[in-house]
């Protein structure tokens, strides 16, 4: 297990490297501004104990060359420090919009079919946390771990020439640095991975909870769900304190070391000024200027390292983010062309996922201008899989190129129709412009007429919370918006399923009156066979059968004997 662990860290730690090569110039901006920053804090930083030097040993005045000196060196540092922090915010806004931006885009393309490997409270955490976790590894981390080198090296650049000893002292003492940060962070991604999932579950357990509210309190359920949410949000307290804490370790060895190291410093400067140490520098002697430099620069030599160290969580965190995006952002597009009907594809099989399993084995077929086929199967036997593969939303493995249909030509009816947060007529139109006239009519026509009137503001109530839709409701709200888009190609997913049985003959009425002249493709579980059926797909042990009703009829019958 543990072996796994540490594998599947240095592949995600790989991914994130490959990642950042898109942003390496933004980082370069950013470090090359800090580094100008640096060296100006070093300049005043000289500046400053040469003043010293003046005031304290020499007994005279600064002269008004070295306090402009010192003013210009503070001012070039705010400078490049103020256009430092304006790269970051840029480098920020960029990674947040190529991340978001790139999941929209494998959301738009492969639509229900990838939406539905993952719950509510997964998503809302892929384009939040787990993204901002990522723009922090991007813009902290990833700089730091540049100046975390630079700088200390341009000090021990700069101290050498005063005294091998500190730079000895910097040299011995800056690799335990990282070293330690290692050995706190071994576990800080798995804690971070943990974290997040935790984090997901809790959220997606708060919704269905809400969604389920009134069931809860018709069998007196709310108090032990009460109790149950107390002890989840417990366990998330704990594993949020075992970030933090590990966060809080970190912190506590660097200032340890950093402290340990400039005491150092500081004994070797104030004893060599006392003259009681005459060896560790080139010179006869060690002069305040030179001193004083030394033990200001030695708090710069351990500064990066020690916000390396703040930002170090910043890399666990996008280790734990990167362990779902991963999968979805590496996503390779759909080999699919699409184009309109008649649709003849070549034999195929409707795959898991990019490199799962086939999960459906499919013959050649033809798609036909105003084809209506019943497709039916056993639960979990392909059927939503095989429309989204009609769609391009699910990959397909197939000798030849594959086509599918143009999305815009097809209108979709799933189990549980979404309602929008809008208005009633917002859900019905979608954005076309549709009088109010069809808008009511297509109401009536699936039975919500009444319960539209009973709305105080009409076609312009707000959906939401209130009013209250049943399932059946939501069902038929769906379907007259359905009928109103009269679009070319129909996929309608058991449209009646959720419907009392004296709506259920008029709505299919309804539909195959609507629908007569559309190419549908109809999932249904037991459908009565009549006219309006032009086809019958059946999946039968994986593999889809096409035929005619009478044909599969009498196939069945076989089986049967």
């Amino acid at each position: 297990m543990a072996a796994e662990l540490a594998r599947d860290k240095r592949e995600l730690a790989a991914w994130l490297r490959t990642e950042g090569k898109r942003f390496r110039h933004r980082v370069s901006g950013v470090v090359g501004l800090s580094m100008v920053a640096t060296v100006a804090q070093v300049a005043a930083l000289f500046l400053l104990a040469t003043l010293a030097q003046q005031w304290v040993i020499d007994g005279r005045r600064a002269s008004p060359g070295l306090l402009l000196g010192l003013g210009s060196a503070l001012v070039v540092q705010l400078l490049f420090q103020r256009l430092r922090e304006r790269f970051r915010s840029g480098l920020a806004d960029c990674v947040q919009t190529h991340y978001q931006s790139a999941l929209r885009r494998r959301l738009d393309e492969r639509s229900l079919a990838l939406i539905r490997d993952y719950s509510v409270a997964s998503w809302q955490s892929f384009f939040t946390r787990r993204v901002s976790a990522l723009q922090l590894y991007f813009c902290d981390y990833v700089p730091q771990t540049l100046l975390a080198v630079l700088v200390p090296l341009l000090v021990l650049v700069i101290v050498l020439p005063f005294s091998w000893l500190v730079a000895l002292t910097l040299l011995v003492t800056a690799p335990l640095v990282p070293l330690f940060m290692w050995l706190v962070g071994m576990g800080a991604a798995v804690a971070h991975r943990e974290h997040f999932v935790a984090i997901e579950r809790l959220t997606g357990l708060f919704l269905d909870r809400l969604r389920a509210r009134q069931l809860l309190q018709v069998f007196n359920r709310v108090g032990a769900e009460r109790a149950f949410f107390n002890d989840a949000s417990t366990d998330l307290k704990q594993r949020t304190l075992n970030v933090v804490s590990l966060a809080f370790l970190s912190s506590s060895v660097l200032d340890f070391f950093t402290t340990l190291s400039i005491a150092l410093v500081a004994v070797f400067v104030g004893f060599s000024l006392l003259g009681e140490i005459s060896f560790g520098h080139w010179s006869s002697g060690l002069s305040l200027r030179d001193g004083l430099f030394m033990l200001l620069l030695a708090p710069l030599f351990f500064s990066e390292l020690r916000l390396l160290g703040r930002h170090y969580h910043s890399k666990a965190e996008a280790l734990g983010a990167a362990d779902e995006l991963q999968s979805i952002l590496d996503l390779p597009p759909l080999a699919v062309t699409p184009r309109g009907l008649p649709l003849t594809l070549p034999p195929f099989k409707v795959l898991a996922s990019d490199a799962g399993h086939s999960i459906l084995s499919v013959p050649g077929l033809t798609l036909g201008n105003g084809a209506r086929i019943l497709l039916s199967g056993a639960s979990g036997s392909g059927k939503t899989s095989l429309l989204e593969a009609l769609l391009g939303q699910r990959p397909v493995r197939s000798d030849t190129r594959m086509s599918c249909l143009e999305r815009g030509d097809v209108a979709w009816l799933d189990q549980s129709p979404p309602v929008l947060p809008g208005s009633i007529r917002e859900n019905l139109t979608l954005g076309q412009p549709l009088d109010d006239a069809r808008l009511l009519a297509a109401l009536d026509d699936v039975g919500l007429g009444e319960w539209l009137s009973q709305q105080s503001q009409g076609l312009d109530t707000l959906m939401g919370d209130y009013p209250p839709l049943s399932g059946g409701q939501r069902q038929r709200l769906a379907i007259a918006r359905l009928v109103l888009q009269q679009a070319s190609v129909a996929f309608l997913d058991e449209p009646t399923a959720h419907l009392a049985p004296e709506q259920r003959e008029a709505i299919t009425a309804l539909l195959q009156r609507q629908l007569a002249d559309h190419t549908v493709v109809w999932i249904a579980h037991g459908q009565t066979m009549n006219d309006f059926f032009t086809e019958q797909w059946q999946i039968i042990d994986g593999d889809l059968v096409l035929g005619k009703p009478p044909v599969l009829d009498a196939q069945r019958g076989d089986d049967a004997h």
